[in-house]
């Protein structure tokens, strides 16, 4: 079960910023830390607004404090979309 334990501490996450040159930053600190895998980038093409990484929880924990240092960079988990929750109904019931 080791793999199991390495994928609870361990996932994707979203860091976005309003600051273009903040996010650039970040993402040349992503490319040389082998503590961050890059695995997308959203946003215009030269210009993202977001990235998806994968690290450690851990990791992800110490970036959350160093961004909320005034800092432009926000991080959270990525989780995965859904239009409804399970226990949400659509309005008007069309069964």
């Amino acid at each position: 079960m080791p793999t199991n334990q390495h994928q609870a501490e361990s996932g994707n996450f979203i860091i976005r910023s309003t600051d273009p040159a903040a996010l650039a930053d970040f993402i040349d600190e992503a490319s040389i830390d082998p503590e961050l895998s890059l695995i997308d980038k959203i946003g215009p093409i030269g210009h993202p607004h977001t990235v998806v990484v994968a690290m450690s929880n851990a990791k992800a924990a110490a970036l959350e404090r160093r961004f909320k240092q005034a800092s432009p960079l926000k991080i959270e988990p990525d989780r995965p979309l859904s239009l409804f929750d399970e226990s949400d109904q659509w309005p008007g019931n069309l069964q």
